[in-house]
């Protein structure tokens, strides 16, 4: 557990981890960190301090933005600053893997298994799975619900939508967006926006 926890982003996403935190960490002090709400204010209870994520000078830093292009570049510009950055299990004993990367998430109700590598910034959300020998690159995003069969390899800042599957040892490459629902069934060559199920390619990106 970290004595002090800042976040930086006091939107949905930002509020749902303060809430996990608190109620894994009771004792840990929490501050948010937002460009859009002044200092002073509280947020659900948790108030803000500061107004950009290179300005944290105590505690340890964890970018809340769901957005995956956003959150990588602010928390490179944190960490080419020199903040520390943390991570944050929500259930850890749902967690089999090594720790994640710097500035990781994995929330209430996620598996993850045996052998799965998690890189930095990465948001494993709610109820999300990855299962066995599964490579997840920096900065992706898993949207609750989704499920990641073993072997899964993700490059840099995949979203995976809410509800959808991947077949085992896919790999799907940096960028790349898999809709909400959708079934991947293969490994994908080229980065782009992919929905359906089978998913099929809309746009390359």
């Amino acid at each position: 557990m970290y004595n002090r926890v800042c976040l930086f982003g006091a939107g949905g996403h930002g509020r749902v981890v303060a809430q996990q935190i608190i109620a894994r960490w009771p004792a840990a002090k929490l501050c948010f960190g937002d460009t859009r709400k002044p200092c002073g204010i509280d947020v659900n209870g948790v108030p803000v301090t500061f107004a950009a994520a290179e300005h944290v000078k105590e505690g340890h830093l964890i970018v809340t933005i769901g957005d995956n292009v956003l959150r990588c570049r602010l928390q490179r510009a944190a960490t080419a600053s020199g903040v520390e950055m943390g991570y944050f299990i929500a259930d850890p004993e749902r967690f089999f893997a090594l720790p994640p990367g710097g500035g990781s998430m994995i929330l209430a109700g996620a598996i993850v298994t045996s052998n799965v590598r998690i890189g930095a910034g990465v948001i494993v959300n709610s109820g999300a799975i990855i299962e066995h020998d599964s490579d997840i690159g920096d900065f992706c995003h898993l949207a609750p619900g989704s499920i990641l069969a073993g072997g899964t390899v993700l490059g840099p800042r995949v979203f995976v939508g809410a509800g959808a599957r991947i077949i085992n040892e896919a790999h799907i490459p940096g960028d790349t967006v898999i809709g909400a629902g959708s079934t991947v069934v293969s490994s994908i060559a080229q980065p782009g926006i992919y929905i359906g199920s089978p998913a099929k390619c809309i746009r390359l990106v």
